[in-house]
């Protein structure tokens, strides 16, 4: 759950998109601004920047290549991945989902938290014991993962603690990459990280093609809202333990809410984070809303009284007017959402559209958002 929230409310380090090296001439970012690549000879030096929250001029390097022998001597100090991988660990179900969609699920042995899994294809290898839960943090198993054997592990961090976990794993011989796909700033920079995996299956050219077909979808739909002359007022998220933890006016949220045509109600605030705010506050704001989406785990409109009687005042609340991504989600709690959705933002901003603009998405059916009865 924290993953999704982070995933929700935060963005990168940086909202500007710098210029980007090509790979190969097609497999360069045009959104993402976390990772680097280029193509060096024999060889591809990948270069992830800033992976976990305020973290600031820090950078790993990783060298791929299928054999080490021929590299040059000035990049032999450096972390060398063998590729394509066969076999590989990840620690987060957005790992999982870019993975998949390259065709390359059966390439995972090893993951963090079984349960928070969607895929069915995954699940079932879970079953048959051809996939390990590794555990998570604190509880990681070092036994587990170095029996697994993998090529390389895909590892997040939120904070800079996870440095002594990647520490540990590399005194056990186990080569690890760094991601930080989940403080991208843009929905399609975040997908972009497709290319990013791609790059250890061999796959440029299948992940940049589809990509450039997410792109191209996302940005049809963006035009579409944009035409829109009234924007409902959108309220976001629930409350945690009496605080709301609401998305920033510069988040990844806020630019979903805006290019599905949506006026967030706290775009004023120039946080890329996410704020931490008493309920008093936003109720005075939560009053003007005309939708309401990602109620975190509510079900219902009654779910959601629960937590505040006032709540239930709402006109939002009072017209039906709330949405919870939460449409595709087994009985364990894994929410496709947080996987598929990851990696098709176009059809989450088509939900979107369809949540704030009914009429410009008529003949769209919902895929990860339902409205709460």
């Amino acid at each position: 759950m924290l993953m999704a929230m982070l995933a929700w409310g935060c963005r990168s380090h940086s909202g500007k998109v710098p210029a980007q090296e090509p790979y190969s001439g097609s497999a360069y970012t045009s959104y993402a601004t976390g990772f680097r690549v280029s193509q060096e000879g024999s060889y591809t030096r990948v270069t992830v920047l800033n992976p976990w929250q305020y973290s600031q001029d820090v950078s790993y390097t990783y060298i791929l290549s299928d054999r080490k022998e021929t590299l040059p001597d000035s990049v032999r100090n450096l972390p060398w991945i063998r590729v394509p991988v066969k076999k590989v660990v990840t620690l987060s179900t957005t790992h999982v989902a870019m993975i998949d969609q390259l065709g390359q699920a059966a390439s995972i042995v090893g993951l963090s938290g079984r349960d928070l899994i969607y895929s069915p294809e995954i699940r079932e290898r879970m079953v048959s014991g051809t996939v390990k839960d590794v555990g998570y943090g604190p509880s990681l198993d070092f036994e587990s993962i170095v029996e697994l054997d993998p090529d390389v592990l895909f590892i997040y961090g939120v904070e800079g603690n996870v440095v002594t976990t990647l520490e540990k794993l590399k005194e056990l011989g186990i080569p690890v990459v760094f991601c930080g796909e989940y403080l991208e700033a843009h929905p399609l920079g975040k997908a972009e990280w497709i290319k990013f995996f791609s790059l250890f299956f061999d796959l440029e050219p299948k992940a940049s093609d589809f990509f450039q077909h997410i792109d191209s979808s996302y940005k049809q739909l963006t035009k579409l809202a944009s035409a829109v002359d009234k924007k409902p007022k959108v309220l976001t998220g629930l409350p945690w333990k009496d605080t709301w933890y609401m998305a920033g006016g510069e988040s990844f949220a806020a630019r979903l809410i805006e290019d599905a045509g949506g006026d967030f109600l706290w775009n004023d605030n120039s946080s890329s984070q996410a704020i931490p705010l008493d309920l008093e506050s936003v109720y005075l704001r939560a009053v003007n809303a005309g939708v309401w989406i990602n109620p975190g785990a509510a079900n219902s409109l009654e779910d959601i009284g629960r937590l505040d009687e006032r709540f239930m005042e709402l006109r939002v609340v009072q017209q039906g007017q709330v949405y919870n991504n939460n449409l595709r989600i087994n009985a364990s709690g894994g929410n496709d959402y947080w996987e598929s959705g990851t990696v098709r933002p176009d059809l989450v901003l088509a939900d979107l559209i369809k949540v704030f603009h009914p009429d410009l998405m008529a003949d769209h059916r919902f895929v990860f958002y339902r409205q709460l009865k």
